[in-house]
């Protein structure tokens, strides 16, 4: 070994860089077990520790060779695709069979059919997901529907296959290798800190550095699998390129050819110390086998990159120590040492500041006005003392955001070695704490009414081939949208500062306000409008699991980021032409509702969708 590869080469105690390790995985398990889990469903990494995963993938890929009953497509295309399948092993048969008993046992004793049609799978998204266990649904109806468009199979099979083979390509190349780097990131920064933002995930696309690192880590994955043809060459240069997912997570900024010359520089003499550690963990690999991958998932997969960070994190330190070419670009100095209070205070000291001063009170408003604003998040008009405290609750919201950095429990973004000016701006100063003024929610109401309503004649069109006004009113608009979302806007303005708790009142309140929806509509005019009989976990056919997901998602992005957004734009309108605009609508809103009192809006496509299940589950049930 030459003086410098010596110089280079790290003295590994495994048991101190494992004690560290286990130390940072206590700190963060619930966060590192959740990444780790997220790497797994992705396929991203672990997926040879992970058997429980296997066992999934096997009736998966067992269903997706399976025609007939289990593919709901039409005959000609059962037949081209029953001529291309492969015949399944006989043990996957075996595992497929005892599924469907154990499902066909559980059906049997369900003997209320009112439990039976709640848990009914018949219809909807999470349908579709649980059938993928059963079938490759996904799949055929896309084949159908390429096939509908040009008319020939072989055509279709190349454009189905073409589609999917370049979804896979963005999705492996941008996701899936990306997502190695990211955690490597959020493991690093558990290393020194107490806490973690979830924006972590995010960390390539906010630093604008997405398609470069993606580049990078695309090419140490073809570099690898070139090497694993030759089982010779493999392990050293798996080991040899082993830090490039951590020395991109410390600086996004450094040339894909850089990264992988320096991993390889700083990984000469530092190979067979890496092996051994690895070699180290046998007992834990082991222990997953017997575990059908429980313990992997649960405590040695983030406990191994805990491992790792360790490794890379004195790896780095001896390399910078003895001037590795290359070494200078790692420069995130506050990634692997905490700033002290002195420096916190020059870098944050606007933030301290300004939060030890008392909140900014809005003298304007008292008595009733206050109290709805107060409890509502509703003023009567956006009045100049209402501006400016809100401007100064929108600053506070900011300076809050960066009181943990300042007191060293999270990395110090400002103190970043990449400048403000090059990193993506976040949705994260939208001021989603202010007040709403009577016309904002007037004009948020059609709004998003009118959304609804184009989403539902949208997804009809597609569905059905046909446009279809959708909605017990004639005009464009859906109020059960646009009452939602006002409902949400303000009875749950309380909840507003905890995201978390506020998704969970969402969905319940959305709920409600669908179930009684339905069940008025149905009392006045004896008909349904919709009806989720066969979707996954439904309530009397009037709400769903599915439905009830969609509107938490709706509700989060309806109050944290649309509504702030088009609350800013509505502001900025002439109110000499806002005003009248919203009178004029308002009052054709109201006629709508008097004359579909009257003579509802029913027909093809409407309220007949109903009649036509009930008249098709049947028939599909006998052909089964």
């Amino acid at each position: 070994m030459s003086d410098k590869t010596a110089k280079n080469t790290l003295d590994i105690n495994s048991s101190i860089i494992k004690r560290d390790a286990r130390s940072n995985l206590k700190r963060h398990y619930i966060f590192y077990v959740f990444a780790c889990l997220l790497a797994i469903i992705i396929e991203a990494e672990f997926i040879a520790s992970d058997y429980l995963i296997n066992m999934r993938t096997n009736v998966i890929d067992y269903a997706f060779n399976t025609t007939g009953e289990y593919l709901d497509i039409d005959r000609k295309t059962e037949e081209t695709v029953r001529e291309g399948v492969e015949s399944i092993d006989e043990e996957a048969d075996v595992f497929r069979k005892s599924v469907i008993d154990y499902l066909e046992r559980f059906n049997g004793n369900i003997k209320d059919p009112k439990i039976a049609d709640m848990f009914g799978r018949t219809k909807g998204v999470l349908n579709q997901m649980i059938d993928y266990v059963a079938g490759d649904t996904f799949i055929s109806h896309m084949y159908s529907t390429v096939f509908g468009i040009v008319g020939d199979h072989n055509a279709a099979n190349i454009a189905v296959s073409v589609i999917m083979w370049l979804f896979v390509f963005i999705f492996w190349l941008f996701v899936r290798n990306l997502f190695v780097a990211s955690i490597r990131r959020i493991f690093l920064e558990g290393r020194i800190y107490k806490k973690v933002p979830m924006a972590r995930y995010l960390f390539f696309i906010r630093m604008k550095r997405w398609s470069r690192s993606a580049l990078t880590m695309g090419l140490l994955w073809m570099i690898e699998f070139l090497s694993s043809l030759t089982v010779v060459l493999y392990p050293v240069v798996r080991y040899g390129f082993y830090l490039v997912p951590y020395i991109i997570a410390e600086n996004p900024d450094i040339k894909t050819l850089d990264a992988l010359k320096l991993s390889w520089r700083m990984m000469k003499g530092n190979k067979w110390k890496l092996f051994k550690i690895t070699v180290s963990l046998i007992g834990w690999y082991l222990l997953g086998i017997l575990t059908l991958g429980l313990s992997g998932m649960l405590f040695t997969n983030p406990y191994r990159i805990c491992i790792y960070s360790e490794f890379y994190a004195r790896v780095r330190e001896k390399a910078k120590e003895n001037g590795v070419k290359g070494s200078e670009m790692l420069n995130d100095t506050y990634l692997f040492v905490r700033a002290d209070s002195n420096r916190l205070m020059d870098a944050y000291s606007d933030v301290l500041d300004e939060l030890s001063q008392g909140k900014y009170s809005l003298e304007g408003l008292h008595g009733k006005k206050k109290f709805f604003a107060d409890h509502f998040g509703v003023v009567l008009w956006n009045t100049k003392d209402e501006l400016e405290y809100e401007a100064n609750e929108e600053r506070r919201m900011k300076l809050l955001a960066y009181k943990n950095e300042a007191e060293g429990e999270i990395y110090p973004s400002r103190l970043s070695p990449i400048p403000e000016q090059r990193k993506l701006k976040s949705l994260a100063h939208i001021h989603y704490m202010r007040h709403y003024s009577v016309p904002s929610l007037a004009a948020l109401f059609f709004i998003f009414s009118s959304f609804g309503w184009a989403w539902e004649v949208s997804l009809c069109y597609v569905q059905q081939g046909k446009l279809v006004n959708r909605g017990v009113l004639h005009g464009p608009w859906l109020p059960i949208y646009g009452t939602g979302g006002l409902i949400v806007l303000i009875f749950l303005f309380v909840f507003r500062r905890r995201p978390a708790l506020h998704a969970i009142a969402t969905v319940v309140l959305c709920g409600v306000v669908e179930y009684i929806g339905g069940w008025a509509l149905e009392s006045i005019f004896h008909e349904k409008w919709w009806d989720y009989s066969g979707f996954f976990l439904n309530l009397n056919g009037r709400v769903c699991a599915e439905g009830l997901f969609v509107f938490g998602v709706a509700g989060m992005a309806f109050i944290y980021v649309l509504s702030p957004l088009l609350d800013n734009l509505i502001r900025k309108a002439n109110q000499k032409i806002l005003l009248p605009v919203l009178a004029v609508l308002i009052a054709c809103f109201a006629t709508d509702i008097v004359y579909s009192r009257f003579v509802p809006n029913k027909g093809e496509g409407i309220t007949d969708d109903i009649k036509t299940t009930a008249v098709i589950e049947p028939v599909e049930e006998q052909n089964r």
